[in-house]
């Protein structure tokens, strides 16, 4: 007797095919984990599906995902009617061996539309991955300047909030729900007992030898940041500070890299102008995460400088395990789980959130013993990712979640 092959169809309304963001990033290492052990892996986004004419590309090994095959109607503006009748003629009448698994977007009615359809309408078991608490990140301190557009923040934020917090209860439908951090596996627990926490994951069997940063010679020290640029999100205004500080003794430049939405770039400028760091801090874009590696090579430091803020208590990181693996020293705050894996001097440096003279203190100290102790808390850095983060480590425990019911 021939068993049907175990398939997963991860589903969002995000790019989570050959995205640049840290999103498409976990979506890609979860299907990995699962490719690993044996299952197909297919990735749909709403996005790339908008004809009812779709065919499967190879991504990776057992990693596929679904494209529209008329190059002509592409052009068509999603539809959730036309996507869903695709994906469901996709999948065919076997249910055997079968989930779906949601990676949930800001788009929160598409994603209670996918619950219904997949889960209550077609039967299919269905999980959710949690990786933020989003009714947190509705709610941060607003850093634009001046009265008008704080209080303009403060109502768009209010706005998202409802959603976001109707959105938890999506988990109470689904099968199970896998999380990314301690603290969200305690908080969604009220909604699901059946829990998996997979961190943030990489692939740590690449290159694991070397320095990979330039010696310090006293002259610029360069840091750099990657992610999704939200400046209160990511502690801007603590670390513009305290690079403001520093620049009072010693020359050091600020890089970011990552997605810059315009209204982030408005309060980005307001920080440079606020803490006097012009020619100081240097937009470079977004950069393919293939190539992110490659640019983390050019810097001293590479930084988290998350504050305490709900949002940061709750999720982890993703671009921690990318920064481990890159052969240069980091620096991040001691929120959510970053303590659980970060020893302050030998695989990482780590302070408490919220301060700008502990950031500046001990950004100096970094500099100052910069080329006594980078090297060895750089290799120390890339074993930590390849025992905790390889996405390999994970495949058995999220197959057997995911198929064991």
């Amino acid at each position: 007797m021939e068993f049907a092959r175990q398939k997963v169809f991860i589903i969002s309304s995000g790019q989570i095919v050959k995205g640049k963001s840290a999103g498409s990033q976990r979506v890609l290492n979860l299907a990995r984990s699962l490719a690993s052990g044996g299952v197909l892996v297919y990735l749909v986004s709403y996005l790339n599906v908008r004809t009812s004419s779709i065919s499967t590309i190879e991504l990776d090994h057992n990693i596929f995902y679904l494209k529209d095959i008329d190059r002509k109607r592409q052009n068509k503006h999603p539809n959730i009617t036309r996507f869903l009748a695709s994906v469901n003629n996709f999948l065919g009448p076997e249910r055997a061996g079968v989930t779906i698994y949601l990676y949930p977007t800001v788009f929160t009615q598409k994603d209670w539309i996918y619950l219904i359809y997949f889960k209550f309408f077609k039967r299919y078991p269905f999980y959710c991955d949690i990786n933020e608490l989003r009714v947190a990140s509705a709610l941060l301190p607003a850093l634009e300047k001046g009265l008008f557009h704080r209080v303009k923040s403060k109502i768009k934020a209010s706005l998202k909030w409802i959603p976001f917090k109707l959105s938890e209860l999506q988990s109470v439908f689904c099968d199970g729900i896998v999380v990314i951090s301690t603290n969200l596996e305690e908080y969604f627990s009220r909604y699901n007992t059946r829990i998996l926490r997979i961190p943030i994951l990489c692939d740590g069997q690449g290159n694991m030898n070397g320095d990979n940063f330039p010696k310090y010679a006293d002259n610029i020290f360069k840091i750099c940041f990657a992610g999704y640029i939200k400046c209160a999100k990511e502690g801007f205004d603590i670390l513009f500070e305290a690079l403001a500080k520093v620049n009072v003794c010693r020359q050091v430049e600020l890089y970011l890299y990552g997605i810059l939405p315009d209204e982030e770039k408005l309060t980005l400028e307001s920080l440079v102008e606020r803490f006097s760091l012009e020619r100081k801090i240097f937009y470079m874009g977004n950069v393919d995460p293939d190539d992110l590696q490659a640019e983390f090579t050019q810097y001293h430091l590479l930084i988290l400088p998350r504050s305490h803020t709900r949002q940061a208590v709750f999720g982890f990181s993703t671009k921690l395990a990318e920064y481990l693996l890159s052969g240069v020293p980091v620096l991040i705050t001691d929120v959510s789980d970053n303590g659980l894996f970060i020893k302050d001097g030998y695989n990482g440096f780590i302070i408490p959130p919220g301060s700008s003279l502990l950031m500046a203190d001990k950004i100096m100290d970094v500099i100052d013993n910069y080329n006594l102790n980078a090297s060895k808390i750089a290799e120390n850095a890339r074993v930590t990712a390849r025992e905790n983060f390889d996405f390999r480590l994970f495949t058995d425990r999220f197959i057997d979640f995911l198929f064991s019911r």
